[in-house]
């Protein structure tokens, strides 16, 4: 008996062989265990507030010795020395000083954040208001809420030093963990349409 099976074509899309996946999975898992370490992080604004403040002070002391360092290099060839000298002794010291005492540190990085906050608001304000260029608005509406938050941040100075930084940072990790993982998304579609 003879049976005569036509074979139907398949349409579904191809699936990308399992080495494609090494591409785009480990971003996303990397882009999830940082999301996860933002939301750790916003969970403990003090201590990510003082790991902040270690972490900025260290990077200071870091830079100011290397700036020393270049300066006794160019010397010799009559580069700029006391620039390099006086530059890298003042941000030792701040180092320094940021590391020993962390709370006035972070009490002074939040007072300069304030004021960035209010300025950068009170720019973007003005600017969108004389140039009225498309979509102005949404700029005004931000450089209210920066003046906004500038001026609440400076009325709540310097209790507010304990959780603003923190909360920055702990904000800037999870929403890179979410851009991480969006784009390694975005890449396994891409190596689909490709294999397609």
């Amino acid at each position: 008996m003879d049976t005569n099976e036509e074979r139907v074509r398949d349409t579904r899309p191809a699936r990308p062989p399992k080495s494609a996946s090494v591409f785009w999975g480990a971003p996303f898992l990397l882009g999830m265990l940082t999301t996860i370490a933002g939301i750790v992080l916003l969970g403990a604004t003090f201590f990510t507030s003082i790991v902040t403040i270690f972490f900025v002070g260290m990077m200071l002391v870091i830079g100011g010795i290397a700036e020393i360092v270049a300066a006794v290099r160019v010397r010799p060839h009559g580069g700029p020395f006391w620039s390099f000298m006086l530059g890298g002794i003042l941000t030792t010291v701040v180092g320094v000083l940021t590391v020993m005492f962390p709370k006035v540190g972070l009490a002074s990085l939040t007072l300069l954040l304030a004021g960035f906050f209010f300025t950068n608001g009170l720019f973007h304000v003005i600017t969108a208001a004389m140039d009225r260029y498309a979509q102005w608005g949404w700029d005004v509406a931000f450089g209210i809420i920066s003046v906004f938050l500038g001026i609440s941040i400076m009325a709540e100075w310097p209790s507010s030093s304990v959780w603003l930084v923190g909360t920055l940072v702990g904000l800037g990790v999870f929403f890179r963990g979410i851009a991480i993982m969006s784009g390694s998304l975005a890449l396994r579609r891409g190596l689909r349409e490709v294999e397609a």
